[in-house]
């Protein structure tokens, strides 16, 4: 789970999904920020996700509704996945 790095505190998973989008501390109310590290590879599971569901959609000959519920399930497993995945930092830091 993340730690605030202003704080200090451990978010849960519910504070890290709520706060998500903005992430704004819930404890001390400060702004942060993903790392580079983290949206690296949080950018990359994503992918694999990608990867791995286009030719099996297309393989096996998945219709639209299917392809669209199956895409829907990922990335609700992908949002719950995410929290864990999540590291701070109090500035921004680009990619390189």
């Amino acid at each position: 789970m993340p730690i605030c790095q202003n704080c200090g505190r451990e978010w849960t998973w519910k504070q890290t999904i709520k706060t998500l989008f903005k992430l704004k501390c819930p404890h001390c109310g400060e702004r942060q920020y993903e790392t580079a590290a983290s949206r690296w590879k949080n950018g990359m599971f994503t992918m694999i996700w990608l990867v791995i569901f286009t030719p099996i959609v297309s393989f096996l000959d998945v219709s639209m509704p299917g392809a669209v519920i199956v895409g829907s399930i990922l990335i609700l497993i992908q949002l719950g996945i995410h929290p864990f995945n999540l590291k701070l930092s109090n500035e921004f830091e680009p990619y390189w």
